[in-house]
């Protein structure tokens, strides 16, 4: 596993796949849109690259035997980004894939979600689908991870918990069993000289979407005051964000559908939400750094 680019390297999950991948000797180039935000690790080359500007990704690949992306527009509503779901994960990474295969690149891994069949109509499940369809006929060896919710997708319901009041999307019944994102990272190392061309990820509980913010309740130490949001009132917002923020339309009109369906995938994750959450409420008070979701 010599010399693999990963990127969207500053992200939650990137960092995460940077250093899985030292840890089993690899060589990293890491490559973000901020690389200052990369600390420096031995064995990893961290250099800029920007998604959206092929220019930037001239060279980037030559002498990678593998590269591994995650990235993609932030999945955050407190994000000042606009750019879509359309420009960074499908676009963004097409740029990306065509410097791959001009550089001979053996192995692409790339990010995307489960569900993603039975949520194909929302731009962000979309733009990760028209992405992996192009990555299966680039004629590259090539795997999809697409694991399930990531644990750090539901830091917010925790922060609501603490205030004392948590939301869902619907009648909240609908099934999932998130992944913490360092097994994900697992995941997508071990795909890396694996031959399976989609690996499914989920984590060890399966939680209806309601239990996941009791659950954030009871870590945080308070009574569950839990409401339900019509799905229809969501939609509505996306509608009305899409003229001037598309990447805040599509993480709503995302956010109104994600919760009203099954998302599950085989329990390949070991780590529980509770501890993530007992975690994330021990760490509340230290000041930790906030590390963006998803970089590009």
């Amino acid at each position: 596993m010599e010399n693999v680019l990963v990127a969207g390297a500053t992200g939650r999950l990137g960092r995460l796949v940077v250093s899985e991948l030292l840890a089993r000797g690899a060589g990293v180039r890491a490559r973000a849109r901020r690389p200052e935000r990369m600390p420096a690790a031995p064995g990893c080359e961290v250099r800029r690259a920007d998604l959206l500007d092929p220019r930037s990704l001239e060279g980037a690949c030559d002498g990678v035997v593998a590269v591994v992306s995650c990235a993609g527009a932030p999945m955050d509503l407190r994000s000042r980004e606009r750019t879509s779901f359309a420009a960074v994960d499908d676009a963004g990474n097409r740029h990306l894939l065509d410097a791959a295969r001009r550089a001979g690149v053996g192995k692409f891994v790339y990010v995307s979600l489960a569900g993603a069949d039975v949520l194909a109509h929302t731009a962000y499940a979309a733009a990760h689908e028209r992405f992996a369809a192009a990555l299966a006929a680039s004629g590259l060896a090539y795997t999809v991870v697409r694991p399930t919710g990531f644990f750090y997708f539901f830091d917010e319901i925790l922060a609501q918990a603490r205030r004392g009041l948590g939301f869902v999307v619907g009648p909240g019944t609908a099934r999932t069993n998130p992944v913490h994102e360092a097994d994900v990272a697992a995941c997508c190392a071990d795909a890396l000289a694996g031959v399976e061309r989609e690996v499914a990820v989920g984590g060890p509980d399966v939680f209806t979407r309601r239990e996941v913010v009791e659950l954030a309740f009871d870590v945080a130490g308070r009574a569950p005051r839990v409401a339900s949001v019509p799905p229809g009132v969501v939609r509505g917002l996306a509608v009305v964000a899409r003229p001037f923020n598309p990447r805040l339309a599509g993480l709503l009109a995302f956010g109104a559908e994600v919760g009203l369906v099954d998302v599950l995938a085989p329990p390949r994750g070991r780590r529980t939400m509770r501890a993530y959450f007992e975690e994330r409420v021990g760490a509340a008070g230290a000041g930790d750094g906030v590390i963006p979701r998803r970089e590009r």
